[in-house]
Order: C-alpha cells, then structure tokens, then sequence
C-alpha cells in the first residue's frame, strides 16, 4: 500500500538547492517543520546550528544546545530540532551571544554571517487583510503577521524592529533592491521600472545593477534601504 502521508525526513540529495548543504556526507537531512517559511526557502535549526556555524559536531550536539535553552531566533528562545529559519533570521547563540544573520548567497542559496549584534530586520510583505476588527494586517516572508496600514502593499519592505512596524520601503521605481533568488543574487541595484504580470506571464522588474541592466522576476527581489 501507498505510503499517503507527509514524509518526516529529506534525503540530502533531493533537498533544496537553496539550503547549500554537504550532499554525501550521510544520507537524511532534517526537515524544518512547516509554519514559517515555505519548504524550499528553510533549513532545520539543528543543520545550522551543526554544518553552518560548526557549534555542534554532530546532531545530537545541537539537540543538547537547543534543549538546554542556548539558542534565540528573533528574540525568541527555540528548542524545536526541526524550528524552520531562513533569510534574513538572526540567530543568537548563549552564553558568548554569538550573533548571526541568515543571508542570500550566489544564485540564492543560503549563507550564514556573523554580525556584532542584531539589527532591525527588513522583511517582504507577502499578503495584507483586514481582520475582523478592521485593522490592517500584514503577512511576511518568514511566515510572521504584524499590523500595519493602508500606505504599505505586498511586495513592500518593512522594517521590524523588537516585532514590531519601525517603517517601510515602498517597491517602485527608484527604489534600491536585493536580488535573492535566480541567476543574479545576491546583487543588488535600482529598479528601473515594474511591469505588471498577465494571464501568461509573471511580473517582472528591471533593475540596474553593478554588472549592467537586467530584468528578473519581481518574486525574486526585495526593496532594501541600501
């Protein structure tokens, strides 16, 4: 008989180019939990914590750290193996407080930076409602929902500070971008102009980048301050 449920592991060779891991070096890899960010755009805490900061030699090294309550993602303490992260998370290990940043790599693919202390983070408005008690809602990339207001639209930028709205970056012309996905991430430019998607065709922006002028589509950027 068929197996119809959702599988609770990856095999390494079937996992996302995204997530950038070592493909043979043993043959599962932990699978993030769903909730947060979508399946091909996460990584488990445990692989972080394992193969892209090196604190821990092997899995269930990590799974000690995160259980002894020595590991934060967003101001938040985590103790899920399988807790999903993805771009632009900080993570903060204790005691040292070791801080860093999950960032976008050559052709998107995840890269992990050490930073001095966490910053404000810049966010992709995904979806916007009003809830029942007629007040704006926003949905971001990393799966989180704020309140926000009627200037900000999806494919905006907002900046989080403390979980909270700290101001926005409108996606237009003349605004500066990130490319993270697709042939030209990680670079970064201005957009130039957003030409509107039909029934056959995405939306897609044009951007003016250190290696010249180029157009991607506008699910693969977003509006940064630099």
């Amino acid at each position: 008989m068929a197996n119809k449920g959702n599988t609770r592991h990856i095999k390494r060779l079937a996992s996302s180019k995204y997530v950038n891991v070592s493909r043979k070096t043993s043959k599962y890899l932990a699978k993030p939990n769903p909730g947060r960010h979508s399946a091909n755009d996460s990584i488990a805490i445990t692989t972080v914590i394992r193969e892209k900061i090196g604190a821990a030699s092997n899995a269930a090294e990590a799974r000690l750290i995160l259980r002894n309550g020595l590991v934060q993602v967003n101001g938040k303490q985590v103790k899920e193996e399988k807790y999903p992260v993805g771009f632009n998370d900080v993570i903060v290990l204790k005691p040292d407080n070791a801080t860093y940043r999950i960032t976008v790599g050559r052709m998107g693919t995840f890269t992990i930076e050490k930073i001095k202390k966490a910053a404000p983070r810049e966010l992709k408005v995904t979806g916007k409602y009003v809830n029942n008690g007629n007040k704006i809602m926003l949905r971001l990339h990393d799966g989180t929902i704020i309140p926000g207001n009627a200037e900000i639209k999806v494919n905006d930028t907002v900046i989080v500070k403390e979980g909270k709205l700290d101001g926005h970056i409108h996606l237009e012309k003349g605004a500066q971008c990130l490319v993270v996905k697709g042939t030209h991430a990680p670079e970064k430019g201005t957009i130039e102009a957003v030409k509107e998607g039909t029934a056959l065709r995405s939306p897609t922006v044009e951007i003016k980048g250190s290696s010249g002028a180029f157009e991607t589509l506008l699910e693969n950027i977003m509006a940064t301050k630099e």
